[in-house]
């Protein structure tokens, strides 16, 4: 798969990585800084760079362009490593090298654009109190049980979560 051939279809891209055209291609000069700061100091390995690097169009991912789809593909779409391998014309290994090292570049590329989730609960507080309508996520609130007691036995059997 090559981002070449996606091009040509704007939907294919959206549903592989969950960015249109024009976000991509906003996204990818951070990306395309990233990894040239990496990749001038060290090796697809993580060993540090001895001899000064020209990309090879040999490779696997021979454009920063199919690098970034390889990595928001993996990322969105969280396939077995033998699936994307196989998707991008590589082995496992290959497939689980590029993943690590691309992995640490987009989330560098997220850091610089301010685009990773918030973890300071007061920051998020305070950016709350900045929007009219807020969507909660409710998936790990409990469900609460009605006072009545004749209907919390006819809704629960008694037995108990484990």
């Amino acid at each position: 798969m090559k981002y070449d051939k996606i091009l040509k279809n704007p939907k294919q891209l959206l549903s592989l990585t969950g960015f249109s055209l024009s976000e991509f291609e906003a996204f990818l000069p951070t990306f395309k800084y990233h990894w040239e700061e990496y990749h001038s100091h060290f090796t697809l390995k993580g060993q540090p760079r001895i001899r000064v690097s020209y990309g090879r169009k040999s490779s696997q991912l021979p454009c920063i362009t199919d690098k970034l789809l390889f990595i928001l593909s993996y990322m969105k779409n969280n396939p077995l490593q033998d699936y994307h391998a196989t998707m991008f014309d590589m082995t496992q290994p290959q497939c689980n090298e590029w993943i690590h090292r691309l992995s640490d570049i987009l989330y560098k590329t997220l850091k610089t654009l301010g685009e990773l989730p918030d973890r300071n609960h007061l920051r998020v507080k305070y950016l709350a109190g900045q929007c009219e309508n807020i969507l909660l996520d409710g998936t790990e609130r409990p469900i609460e049980r009605p006072q009545d007691s004749d209907r919390q036995k006819s809704c629960y059997s008694g037995k108990k979560n484990a």
